[in-house]
């Protein structure tokens, strides 16, 4: 992403009722999920170990980031975390396993992703768990999505294309955050007539923060078992046999 992007990611990851939404949309599935206790798990895309935290939850959690702009050097988890990127030998050893692996608003950055889930599903432990999000639909392309280094956006159907053949199987695999569609689609329209683009990223006014929160994880919670075909994201829940 961006380095004037990656400055304010963690405050942003922290405060900002969109990544609020996505951590308890994340939450939800696991505690879903009636997980067996102390997981191995890996975050992929980790930032500065931001979801630690609340991922210690579920077991010990370690991190691969390779944006280094977004590491704090002597940040608490800094030890936990590997900037190598997918693929490289040294995920090949045991200690490189997992239950558990989650790899969130990550793989669109990479331009081969076909080769970044089989990555993951190698470190995947038999019985172990993938959980992805992606955003969605080409149409929503937008600055925002040059600003994070996007190389695309997924349909169900097209996240459905990259998991196929890799030997999960699919547990959940729906959109999210359905109601942002139209309001993304008047941003990317308004931001294709005019060189001062609307930031995306900015955190607003604490009323307006309280009441997006509210709302779209008020909408996920009410909505999740609705096959409602649109969204601005995608989440896959995924099993290794």
């Amino acid at each position: 992403m961006d380095r004037e992007y990656a400055v304010d990611y963690a405050r942003s990851y922290h405060e900002h009722w969109w990544w609020r939404v996505r951590e308890a949309i994340l939450l939800d599935t696991l505690r879903g999920l009636r997980l067996p206790p102390r997981l191995e798990i890996l975050d992929i895309g980790c930032g500065d170990a931001v979801a630690f935290p609340v991922l210690f939850e579920f077991g010990a959690v370690r991190g691969i980031e390779v944006d280094e702009n977004l590491l704090d050097p002597a940040g608490p988890y800094r030890d936990r975390i590997s900037t190598r990127l997918l693929g490289d030998p040294v995920y090949d050893g045991p200690e490189w396993s997992f239950d558990l692996i989650t790899a969130l608003d990550v793989i669109e950055h990479i331009v081969d992703d076909r080769a970044a889930v089989a990555s993951m599903v190698r470190m995947l432990r038999p019985g172990g768990l993938l959980i992805l999000t992606v955003p969605a639909f080409e149409l929503l392309w937008d600055h925002h999505d040059l600003v994070n280094h996007h190389y695309r956006r997924y349909t169900s159907g097209r996240l459905r294309s990259v998991l196929k053949d890799q030997g999960l199987d699919v547990l959940e695999l729906r959109y999210t955050f359905r109601a942002l569609v139209l309001p993304k689609l008047l941003i990317r329209l308004v931001n294709s007539l005019r060189s001062h683009k609307i930031p995306q990223h900015g955190i607003p006014a604490a009323p307006i923060n309280r009441l997006m929160r509210a709302l779209c994880l008020a909408e996920d919670r009410l909505l999740r078992r609705v096959p409602i075909p649109f969204g601005t994201s995608v989440l896959a829940v995924l099993r290794k046999p």
